[in-house]
């Protein structure tokens, strides 16, 4: 990995991580991919708020995984004032990113704030904008704080990866 030039700070989305980790590269088919992975999170560069964290281990297979490469210290990121405060100032602007009725996950806006109050922040998910403030996803978000977004290819992209 050639991280001399890189200093992006990933925020990843919790269900483009699952996608990842049991749809598109399963750790047995992709180990090398997952070993990036995780040499991206020891380097301090891919990140989860608390939240995004949480939601993230609830999932035992991914959980045993954090777990066996004792990667909590470096991902995990706790709730504090300034992530607070961003959290609060997108659910103001996008009420209905949130949405209980669809069991819609309680985690997205705190994966954009993390990468709000991040130097260098980018925001990792597998969600297409709607152009709708009232069926927002997370790069409608992500357009109007002017936040990038990307997806886990353009990732591997940016990271010069071959698999």
């Amino acid at each position: 990995m050639n991280t001399l030039f890189n200093h992006e700070i990933y925020s990843f989305d919790t269900s483009a991580f699952f996608a990842a980790f049991h749809e598109r590269y399963p750790i047995d088919y992709f180990p090398t991919l997952w070993n990036m992975v995780k040499e991206l999170i020891q380097s301090h560069r891919l990140k989860m708020s608390q939240l995004i964290y949480e939601e993230t281990i609830k999932d035992s297979e991914v959980k045993k995984w954090f777990n066996q490469n004792q990667l909590k210290q470096f991902l995990h990121e706790p709730i504090d004032e300034s992530i607070q405060e961003r959290v609060r100032e997108i659910l103001s602007e996008y009420p209905r990113l949130i949405d209980t009725r669809r069991q819609k996950s309680g985690g997205d806006p705190w994966c954009i704030a993390l990468a709000l109050i991040t130097d260098n922040g980018i925001v990792v998910t597998e969600e297409k904008p709607t152009g709708s403030v009232n069926r927002p996803h997370i790069p409608d978000v992500c357009l109007h704080f002017n936040i990038e977004w990307i997806n886990l290819v353009e990732l591997i992209k940016r990271e010069n990866w071959i698999i």
